[in-house]
């Protein structure tokens, strides 16, 4: 403009002293504000929708930034407390301390091989024949198992099952006597209850194995990938619809 509305001009108001900023002035639309907080190209924008937050407080920053270590810290905490469980006592996966049958025989003749059985170190379960190495052992009571009784001798066997009946008889002549009338309790090791339904070779003492190395790595990948997609979530909630909130407000 050289003339203005009052109906001074433009020259000699220059030649007075006078300087005029002749760069139009636009107003801010919305548009471009809201340009301004779009998501960040790369590939921080794409995952968790990243933009400035440089509109948000400084406390409001720091109140998100406790909440986001405190949501992340617990969900790794429960991922780890759910999953980092010891290995399922699969037959794959245990150790077999004792059998007892094998137990017994080492034994010998001295008292019940089901006490010291039951005192050895590891876990009490039944492993059938027939299970594969994904299936699980059968757990077992010790309480159950100490109702029977196991001897390497057949006559400790004959009198724990008919007590007071053959104590005036001798050790051999109760065996020779009983294996004529029973020749197959000739390997006969255990008494042991009827409702337990198992033979002495399928009782175990068993200890869990120890994880690989590969298992381990496996493990903690899993757990950081759960993790990671958790915090990513949380990230999104806030730059996608907290950040330009609070931008607003600030405003």
């Amino acid at each position: 403009m050289d003339v203005c509305r009052c109906g001074a001009e433009r020259s000699r108001l220059e030649a007075l002293g006078y300087n005029f900023d002749l760069s139009p002035v636009t107003a801010a639309s919305p548009v471009s504000t809201r340009a301004a907080s779009a998501a960040a190209p790369g590939l921080a924008g794409l995952l968790v929708g990243y933009r400035s937050s440089a509109g948000v407080s400084r406390a409001w920053r720091i109140v998100f930034t406790l909440l986001f270590l405190i949501l992340v810290g617990a969900a790794g905490y429960g991922v780890v407390t759910y999953t980092h469980l010891p290995l399922s006592p699969t037959r794959e996966n245990v150790e077999i301390v004792a059998t007892l049958e094998g137990h017994t025989k080492g034994a010998g003749f001295d008292g019940n091989a089901v006490t010291t059985f039951v005192a050895l170190p590891g876990t009490l379960a039944v492993l059938e024949p027939a299970m594969t190495a994904k299936d699980q052992l059968l757990p077992m009571s010790d309480t159950d198992l100490a109702k029977g009784f196991c001897s390497a001798s057949l006559a400790k066997q004959i009198r724990y099952e008919f007590p007071g009946f053959y104590e005036n008889w001798s050790d051999d002549r109760l065996e020779r006597v009983a294996l004529e009338k029973y020749p197959e309790f000739q390997d006969r090791l255990c008494i042991l209850p009827s409702q337990l339904g198992v033979s002495p070779d399928d009782v175990v003492k068993y200890r869990l194995r120890s994880r690989t190395i590969v298992e381990w790595i496996i493990l903690w990948s899993r757990t950081a990938a759960i993790t990671g997609l958790f915090a990513m979530a949380v990230l999104n909630v806030y730059y996608r619809l907290i950040v330009d909130r609070l931008s607003e407000k600030a405003a």
